[in-house]
């Protein structure tokens, strides 16, 4: 059985966009207006603290430090992160500072990770509120030493910078939001056009009887007003 396929050349494709330009733009502005309005009004804004350690092999500071003491420290990295997320470490700052959230919310909000595989680790930490956020890294600052000491048994951490706030959202994103929505809304448009187009089984010129059915055209019927 002969398979028959469905094609649509270039002139075909500018001609569909013409004549449905205004469905076309319409559907983009209807997409990016609703994405920023979504974003601007409608999310929760999503603050940012951070603070930058760096993670030693060992407690005592020695006067040359190894290629191996760095390496071992870069490992430790991802140790420390778990140590510091803990679900017991997360109850008591809950606790500590009144939070209404739960040990599995408050952790997946904190982030720990190796600067550029080094042996410098990023915390952060979003919450709605900045201030919440600052005091939630402030609290995991000053049960880590001890913590990594009583956990780990080896090594320590030294803070860089103590806790900073961002105090512009990091999100939603407004712009990327926008940009986002409308160009759904133009790939709505096309689709809905070019699906149109497919399911559209009159002919409307004699090119289509030619092109589709395979057949010289004899004449035509002029349209008389």
């Amino acid at each position: 059985m002969e398979q028959e396929y469905i094609t649509i050349d270039i002139r075909t494709i500018i001609t569909l966009v013409r004549k449905n330009l205004i469905l076309i733009v319409a559907c983009t502005l209807l997409g990016g207006i609703t994405a920023f309005i979504v974003s601007q009004y409608l999310m929760t804004p999503q603050y940012e603290a951070s603070v930058t350690l760096v993670v030693n092999t060992r407690d005592e500071q020695a006067a040359v430090i190894t290629n191996d003491q760095i390496n071992s420290a870069k490992q430790l990295v991802n140790t420390y992160a778990v140590v510091l997320t803990n679900d017991t470490l997360m109850e008591e700052i809950i606790y500590i500072l009144g939070l209404n959230d739960t040990i599995e919310s408050l952790a997946k909000r904190i982030s720990a990770d190796a600067v550029n595989q080094t042996q410098v680790m990023r915390m952060t930490m979003r919450d709605e509120d900045p201030a919440t956020a600052k005091a939630v890294l402030d609290a995991i600052m000053a049960r880590a030493p001890e913590l990594l000491i009583t956990t780990v048994k080896a090594g320590s951490v030294e803070t860089v910078s103590p806790p900073k706030v961002n105090y512009t959202p990091v999100s939603p994103r407004v712009g990327m939001n926008t940009v986002i929505g409308a160009a759904a809304g133009i790939f709505i448009a096309l689709a809905y056009v070019f699906i149109k187009k497919a399911l559209t089984n009159t002919f409307l010129s004699d090119e289509d009887v030619s092109k589709h059915l395979g057949l010289p055209v004899l004449g035509v019927i002029p349209s008389v007003k």
